[in-house]
């Protein structure tokens, strides 16, 4: 059993892709290929040009929500015909088009479009049209806050599958790891049932009872699949306290409502582990859209 913190990367955002992992003007392939792996934890085959096969594959089974892990700016000189999956701000005599590639790919817009200029990005933050800009975030938290963050729409969604992950595996290093709750003093740690609990097992009778239980499910999962069943059968008994990496992309007017419900508490008080994950990634959002947040 391993026990981590909760954590984050902000991993691509409009116009900033000078201080980020990726970006959505060159690199969007391998945006959308890390989101993919994500699912299936996959992450050790990505090479330099892998994305070439990985997205041909992708594109032949019609997973498609994973191409929605990018954003395009495109201005067509002529009014065009509204799709509900693509956001519009007219410019001069021409439309600027905003959106991901499995949105662009979906709609029956003509070819023919430039890139934006400088003067188009300055309207965009002029007229605060927060939906022509996006960002790309890959959250590690438990299960639980995933449940609560995929309630946001509009809002794509690459999340790690339990039913494709066995966590038997040499990759997951023979544990299953669950996320720390804020509300305890544990510490990162890795162990099995013949190792020594961490100390705050002693020292509080409800640690003791949270610890011996994901403790004991990681067990039976491993002794469910020993005897036979798959990791989709297995999952069934994993705990909320799994951990979960989810990679969430949106347009920066979709992460304004979000931080309002679970990083300031608009709507209601978050609970501890939304807010744990959430307000410091809000801290960094303020710090790279000074202008949005």
């Amino acid at each position: 059993m391993k026990l981590i913190k909760p954590s984050y990367e902000i991993l691509a955002a409009s116009g900033k892709s000078d201080i980020l992992p990726y970006n959505y003007e060159y690199q969007s392939d391998k945006l959308i290929e890390l989101a993919g792996r994500t699912c299936y934890k996959s992450e050790s085959d990505i090479t330099i040009d892998s994305s070439i096969t990985f997205i041909d594959n992708i594109r032949k089974k019609k997973h498609l929500s994973v191409f929605e892990h990018s954003w395009e700016l495109r201005y067509y000189d002529c009014n065009l015909p509204r799709n509900n999956f693509l956001n519009y701000m007219e410019i001069g005599a021409g439309t600027l088009v905003a959106g991901n590639n499995r949105a662009f790919d979906e709609s029956e817009i003509i070819p023919n479009h430039i890139s934006p200029d400088k003067y188009m990005i300055n309207e965009i933050y002029k007229q605060k049209r927060w939906n022509m800009l996006s960002a790309s975030v890959k959250l590690i938290v438990n299960r639980g806050v995933t449940h609560e963050q995929v309630r946001h729409r509009p809002v794509s969604y690459s999340q790690e599958s339990t039913r494709y992950c066995n966590y038997s595996k040499d990759k997951f290093g023979g544990h299953i790891t669950y996320i720390i709750p804020p509300w305890t003093q544990f510490q990162p740690w890795e162990g099995d049932l013949y190792d020594i609990p961490p100390a705050e097992v002693n020292t509080d009778i409800n640690h003791q009872i949270w610890f011996k239980n994901l403790l004991h499910t990681e067990q039976e999962y491993f002794e469910l699949l020993k005897n036979g069943w798959k990791p989709q059968q297995a999952r069934d008994i994993l705990p909320n306290a799994l951990k979960a990496e989810i990679v969430v992309t949106c347009n920066l007017q979709e992460w304004i409502h979000i931080f309002n419900l679970r990083a300031l508490g608009t709507t209601g008080t978050p609970h501890p582990q939304m807010s744990e994950i959430m307000i410091p990634l809000y801290e960094d959002f303020k710090k790279l859209f000074p202008e949005v947040f």
